[in-house]
């Protein structure tokens, strides 16, 4: 059996790697000219949307790889250079970088008529195309901006977070007043980061958040702990306690408890968003993603940044917004997202229309037993452990210690949890690929196993 790779982001290499331990010959293909894909800054295959500034939102010990912990030297919540150097380590040490080819583009991936893939890239010397009988789809899904119309005309400078690098680039703030639209974690830390330059002589002018809905706000270290502390690490299998819970006590009960502990517990740390001046969230804390920031609440009391609600017109430099407000305004930034695309498929063979998606345990569309996606879900935790499971899980599809159920079954099962992770979440292009981390850890390995049984019913017997 033979598979190709796209992509050697932080997905792409957990992939690249398990694969290597289980001894399945494959390619892994890079855009550009190093590892990394988001966390490398300014990496050479134009998609990446680091700025100066990234720190990650979890834990490293949320973040950390099952068989490669942090080094004690980084910080409890690394920056992009730490992220980088931690990725780049775990190549050497396991012997992944042999098996990556750089600067190579993935143009297109045809599924041939009796299965497998033929798949055509473009290398520095030229096109070419190779067969592969597995293809693992490992492109991420931060990288194509979401950029909504603005209401009216705005005739200052718009840019997506995307392409935000710092209050100098790719848009000088200095002296400016600057709009940051969204409510997420990249909202946060681009306008906590132009709030504190505006205290600085030469910063900004003014800085403002409009939000459109309110979030739950956690800051990163609760007390004495990292906010995802009571977390389980995905790749550590669930214990009894776990187990016993997740099949007695109702899902909805569950969550309630969850939240009614979670709000508290945030209350009292950080206060209700709505007591600095942001929207109030209409909805539990489960109910959407959270934004992590230990910046926002002290940037907000001490004014350097000014809160507002959704834009509802632009006329020339002039922003008014919902709450009958206007400002003077020379630059908007949006953190409002990104499309999921895959641009080497066809369309005709999958899509995520308006960013939604429906796969078997978030890796398989049952129409291709051939096709996997690592990575491609929007996470309550860090994606790394969530891509090494999955990694394993597809790794031991493809040796044959575990077997797939039938196309009809995936496809009931895809849609019931599907359906199940939208009704929980608020409705938005944002929560369309969303899962609970433990809970979602907990079903994988639970059809993990049962897809082992099914093989060993088949003679293939039990993978490591």
């Amino acid at each position: 059996m033979t598979a190709c790779i796209v992509g050697a982001g932080t997905s792409g290499v957990i992939c690249a790697k398990v694969f290597k331990q289980k001894g399945i010959a494959f390619d892994c293909f890079e855009k550009g000219s190093g590892v990394g894909g988001l966390w490398r800054f300014r990496n050479d295959n134009g998609v990446s949307s680091a700025y100066r500034s990234l720190h990650i939102n979890t834990s490293k010990r949320m973040m950390q790889l099952s068989d490669y912990p942090f080094p004690d030297h980084m910080a409890e919540y690394p920056s992009h250079e730490e992220i980088l150097e931690y990725f780049e380590s775990y190549c050497a040490h396991f012997g992944v970088l042999e098996h990556i080819t750089f600067n190579t583009e993935v143009l297109h991936a045809e599924r041939l008529a009796g299965g497998g893939w033929r798949v055509r890239i473009a290398t520095p010397d030229g096109e070419e195309s190779r067969d592969y009988d597995h293809l693992v789809v490992a492109n991420g899904h931060h990288w194509n901006p979401r950029s909504p119309a603005l209401p009216g005309a705005f005739s200052g400078e718009v840019m997506h977070a995307h392409y935000y690098i710092d209050v100098d680039e790719p848009v000088a703030t200095r002296g400016k007043r600057v709009v940051v639209v969204g409510s997420g974690n990249s909202a946060m830390d681009i306008v906590c980061e132009l709030g504190a330059a505006a205290r600085e002589e030469g910063g900004p002018a003014k800085v403002f958040l409009s939000q459109r809905s309110g979030v739950w706000v956690i800051p990163k270290v609760m007390g004495n702990t990292p906010q995802d502390a009571a977390m389980r690490h995905p790749m550590e299998r669930p214990g009894r306690f776990e187990n016993f819970y997740r099949r007695y006590i109702p899902t909805p009960l569950r969550h309630y408890l969850m939240n009614r502990v979670t709000e508290q517990r945030v209350r009292s740390v950080a206060g209700d968003p709505h007591r600095f001046g942001l929207k109030k969230p209409l909805s539990d804390f489960s109910s959407r993603h959270p934004t992590v920031s230990q910046d926002i609440h002290s940037r907000l009391v001490h004014g350097d940044i000014t809160p507002k609600g959704d834009i509802i017109e632009c006329d020339g430099r002039v922003v008014r917004f919902e709450d009958g407000s206007s400002e003077d305004v020379d630059v908007i930034i949006q953190c409002t997202g990104y499309n999921i695309v895959f641009p080497f498929l066809d369309r005709g063979l999958i899509e995520a229309t308006d960013n939604d998606i429906a796969l078997f345990m978030r890796i398989y569309d049952p129409r291709y037993a051939d096709l996997a996606f690592i990575g491609l879900v929007q996470t309550l935790c860090a994606v790394m452990p969530i891509a090494e499971l999955q990694s394993h899980f597809v790794a031991d599809a493809i040796t044959g210690g575990y077997v797939l159920p039938p196309a009809a079954a995936m496809d009931a099962e895809r849609l019931r949890y599907h359906q199940q992770m939208k009704s929980r979440f608020t409705r938005s292009s944002s929560h369309t690929i969303q899962i609970h981390c433990n809970e979602y850890s907990h079903l994988l390995y639970r059809e993990w196993d049962a897809g082992r049984e099914r093989a060993a019913l088949r003679g293939n017997g039990r993978a490591a």
